[in-house]
């Protein structure tokens, strides 16, 4: 990440949250906790944004996926890049920096929401488009 963006990305991480996210759904809805699915459990747990922002302050983490795409920018330079299970959308823009054409980032949970104002604030709304849904289902 580079000057200005990685200004606007720390901006929009370090913006205070508020809980949970109000657009996100709470838990699913069923009539009994022996409805639920184990994959109902595992989308939930991505709805909350800490465990994003834990994901993010990982700099170690962080780092080495940004050095390992634009290091390989031949890779992404001209592609379509599919991120399923894109969370803030921070691999989706590494792979808009890098080159890729167009990138699309799915994912199932309402973090998808702050992805877009972040996508939105870095500049790269014109390569990336984000879709809320799971990627097997997104047609």
């Amino acid at each position: 990440m580079g000057g200005k963006s990685k200004k606007r990305m720390e901006a929009e991480l370090s913006a205070p949250q508020a809980g949970p996210m109000e657009t996100e759904p709470s838990a699913p809805q069923a009539s009994g906790p022996s409805q639920l699915t184990s994959s109902d459990y595992y989308f939930n747990s991505y709805s909350h944004f800490g465990i994003h922002e834990e994901m993010l302050k990982d700099e170690v983490r962080t780092r080495a996926y940004e050095r390992a795409i634009l290091q390989n920018g031949h890779l992404f330079k001209g592609k379509v890049v599919l991120d399923v299970g894109c969370g803030t959308g921070i691999l989706c823009m590494f792979a808009a920096k890098a080159g890729a054409r167009a990138v699309i980032g799915i994912d199932a949970c309402a973090i998808i929401e702050q992805a877009r104002e972040i996508v939105e604030a870095n500049g790269f709304s014109d390569v990336i488009t984000l879709i809320r849904g799971k990627g097997e289902e997104v047609s």
